[in-house]
Order: structure tokens, then C-alpha cells, then sequence
């Protein structure tokens, strides 16, 4: 087999994997969805253009879940399995194998974002230019990219157990300190600058861009942050994946 086609094997597998799994596909479905109809809908003043911000935020959160319990805590467990090292022995590239689950994980969150922008425009009433919509998921799918990649450290490095509970943290850390939930500016001083820290704020910032609205910082700033978190995050995964290989 080729390289396309072990890829397109792989995937398939993955993606059935992850929906005979109800305690993470259901969850990574329902639950940024149920937050924006309860804050972006049921909570907010018609009019008052919460529906519209919170959409660029929470299609950034819609990425955390697939991505850090799929490659954080479903790679612990497949590790303590042996599932992993049946891998590494494997005639499978160890780049396809990682593909695979990243698909996976882009997969997933299209499937949420596309259910957020439905929620949105016909439940919301938030109108944006074709443009705005098509940039928007752009941004957030590819959000799964560098967070999926904390992830792989994540689970790579600790213990199934370890690795749910740590990914679990680190998915409340990077949305509630990320601004994911509540907008930036209305934190303390000090929270604002632990915000600067978090990859989700600054993937929310670019968001917020491409939907037309004004962003705190500048728009190359915020993609070079990004830039530089998926290379921190893609040496720790290499350092991570060789000491797992030993």
C-alpha cells in the first residue's frame, strides 16, 4: 500500500474508534454547542452583538476537546495498552499514524464548528459576509493543529489516568484563561497578561479578526505567537515521542 492509501486506512479506523467511544464523541459534540445556546442565545440582550463574539471565541473552544482528550489522554491509554508500541513495530509511518489522529481530531471539530454556525445564524440571527464565514472555520479547524500538538506531549509523557486528569486542566486553563468564555478586557490586569501565555487567546484573537471585528494587539502578533506555540509544542511531541520509543 502507499502512503495515501495506509493514511486513508488509518483514518478510517480512527474515526470509528472515536465514534464507538460515546464518552468522547458526545461530549466533543454537545458541550460547546450547549454553552453557546446558553450564553450566545438564552443568556444575552438581542442586539447587543454577544452572539456574533462569542461565535469567534467559542469555535476555538470547539477545537480543545478532540484535540487534547483524542491525542492527550486517547494516546496515554493506547500507550499504556501497548497499542503504541504495536505501532512503532508496525509498517505504518509513525507521521501517518499522527495524521491520522489529527484528521481525526480536524474532523471532529468541523463537525462541531459547522453545528455552531447553524446555531448561530438561525438561532442567533448572526449575519457575516461569505468571506467572514469561510475564514472563520479556517480559523477554527486549524485550531486543532497547535492544540492537538499539546496534546501529543500530554499524552506521550503521563500515564492514562495522569493524562486525563492534566488534559482536563489544561482544556479549563486554556478557555477560561484563554478568553474563550469571557471576553479578555474584562479581566483583572494581571489575568489579562496570563492571557498573553495561552495559545487560545491569541487563536480567539485572530478569530475575532476574521470576523470583522476589532482585536486587542495586532493581527501579525497574534499569528506569530501561534507560530511560535506550535513549534514549542511539535519539539516537545518529538522529545516526547523518542523517550516514549525507548
Amino acid at each position: 500500500m502507499n502512503a495515501a492509501s495506509l493514511l486513508a486506512a488509518e483514518t478510517r479506523a480512527e474515526w470509528l474508534k472515536a465514534w464507538r467511544q460515546p464518552a468522547f464523541a458526545v461530549p466533543t459534540l454537545a458541550l460547546p454547542l450547549a454553552f453557546y445556546a446558553l450564553f450566545a442565545i438564552v443568556l444575552t440582550r438581542p442586539g447587543s452583538g454577544n452572539a456574533a463574539y462569542l461565535l469567534a471565541t467559542y469555535g476555538v473552544f470547539a477545537a480543545l476537546g478532540p484535540a487534547l482528550f483524542a491525542f492527550g489522554a486517547g494516546v496515554a491509554q493506547e500507550r499504556e495498552a501497548g497499542q503504541l508500541a504495536l505501532k512503532q513495530i508496525a509498517p505504518l509511518p509513525v507521521p501517518l499514524y499522527l495524521g491520522a489522529k489529527l484528521i481525526v481530531c480536524m474532523g471532529f471539530t468541523a463537525l462541531v464548528v459547522a453545528g455552531l454556525y447553524a446555531l448561530a445564524a438561525w438561532g442567533a440571527g448572526v449575519v457575516l459576509p461569505r468571506a467572514a464565514w469561510a475564514a472563520l472555520a479556517a480559523v477554527h479547524v486549524g485550531a486543532a493543529l497547535p492544540t492537538g500538538l499539546l496534546g501529543l506531549v500530554i499524552g506521550l509523557r503521563l500515564s492514562g489516568q495522569a493524562a486525563m486528569a492534566v488534559s482536563n486542566l489544561v482544556f479549563l486553563a486554556l478557555a477560561v484563561l484563554g478568553g474563550l468564555w469571557m471576553p479578555v478586557f474584562l479581566f483583572p490586569p494581571w489575568m489579562q497578561v496570563l492571557a498573553l501565555a495561552m495559545p487560545s487567546h491569541h487563536l480567539a484573537e485572530i478569530a475575532l479578526a476574521a470576523s470583522g471585528r476589532d482585536i486587542g494587539g495586532s493581527l501579525p502578533g497574534h499569528a506569530a505567537a501561534v507560530a511560535g506555540f506550535m513549534l514549542v509544542f511539535a519539539a516537545g511531541a518529538g522529545w516526547a515521542w523518542r523517550r516514549a520509543a525507548r
